[in-house]
């Protein structure tokens, strides 16, 4: 079986990033952007400190670090787009999800950043437990990706032998009593409005990490 993370590390990170437009032009769009809205609504205060994994050139957290002051860092398999968001003077470092090259409970908030439908599964628990471990108690936890009730694969149409993954994302967290789901948006991929398109469905999900150490 094809080992995705290092696929993606190795070359498909970068084509992934030149496939979809994110250079050094990328112009952010906050009212357009599917995750803002959202953690504008949580209780955010400046300095607090956000992980974004998959963050592409860190357009985003450049946003959240120039607009409320947080202390932004990032996670991307692309060294192009690593580059280019240092260029920017955000914190980026190359890597993926299932080794985070941080302290324990270092951030207020870890955002998954449509990512997690490229990921091998293998690594889904080694996934969950590095964002768990980074997160500080209490601390907020947000997944922007494809959803499905039921897990699926389907063939990566731009790299023969790899895979995408839909599911539903909140479980790898929500059966653990420390994590309450606070907000759960399903909508459709393209245009963000509500379908009963199954296969189109990408869902952002709010969850809030409270409870026993």
């Amino acid at each position: 079986m094809v080992n995705q993370k290092t696929v993606f590390i190795e070359s498909e990170g970068n084509a992934w990033f030149k496939r979809n437009k994110q250079g050094n032009d990328i112009i952010f769009d906050p009212e357009k952007d599917r995750l803002l809205p959202d953690l504008l609504e949580l209780p955010l205060k400046s300095g607090m400190k956000v992980l974004e994994i998959g963050c592409s050139s860190g357009y985003r957290l450049l946003w959240l670090q120039e607009n409320l002051g947080l202390k932004c860092v990032g996670i991307e398999p692309s060294h192009q787009a690593v580059k280019i968001a240092s260029d920017q003077g955000i914190e980026v470092y190359q890597g993926t999800a299932e080794s985070l090259p941080f302290e324990d409970t270092s951030f207020d908030l870890v955002i998954f950043g449509f990512c997690l439908y490229l990921c091998d599964r293998a690594d889904l628990f080694r996934i969950a437990q590095e964002a768990d471990r980074v997160l500080r108690n209490p601390g907020w936890l947000a997944i922007l990706d494809f959803f499905s009730l039921a897990p699926f694969a389907l063939p990566y149409h731009h790299l023969k032998g790899l895979s995408t993954y839909k599911m539903d994302y909140r479980t790898l967290f929500d059966w653990n009593p420390n994590y309450i789901c606070m907000t759960h948006k399903v909508r459709h991929h393209v245009d963000n409005k509500y379908t009963d398109e199954a296969q189109e469905w990408v869902s952002l999900s709010i969850l809030r990490k409270i409870g026993f150490e």
